[in-house]
């Protein structure tokens, strides 16, 4: 496996474990933390097509940024992925640095639909573009919640 795709696949273990830990923390009703795991999931799912396709990025815009570049305005990807990336960025940046603003279960609810979007979207293109990359405990992961 070249280098592209070792990242990859650690990026995809990444965004495994926010997708875990979102529902785990989701079911102590802790639902702040809960969207910042999943937008992580989803930034990471992002991250590993990036580095599949060797583009490197230097921040979350830039990352949001090359998303929409590469994969949602060609229309390799569904234009709801990037859509939803960036709403799951704000609504990270709500939950970690806006205390004073409720994130409640509905918030959580909708941050899930999003993520799930992108991470099935990005891991279905993965598995047929680059088969050599295991995107299953992602998939089923994210099926789960």
């Amino acid at each position: 496996m070249d280098e592209k795709l070792k990242l990859a696949e650690a990026e995809l273990q990444l965004a495994a474990e926010n997708l875990a830990a979102a529902a785990l923390v989701a079911g102590n009703q802790l639902y702040r933390n809960a969207v910042t795991a999943l937008y992580y999931a989803a930034y990471h799912v992002v991250v590993a097509l990036l580095a599949a396709h060797g583009i490197e990025t230097a921040s979350h815009d830039g990352v949001q940024a090359q998303f929409g570049l590469h994969f949602v305005k060609t229309g390799a990807l569904d234009k709801n992925a990037g859509k939803f990336l960036g709403n799951l960025y704000h609504a990270r940046l709500t939950a970690d640095y806006k205390g004073y603003v409720d994130v409640d279960r509905q918030d959580y609810e909708e941050a899930t639909k999003q993520a799930k979007v992108v991470v099935e979207a990005v891991a279905g293109y993965l598995a047929r573009q680059f088969p050599a990359l295991d995107c299953t405990r992602l998939r089923s992961l994210s099926a789960a919640l």
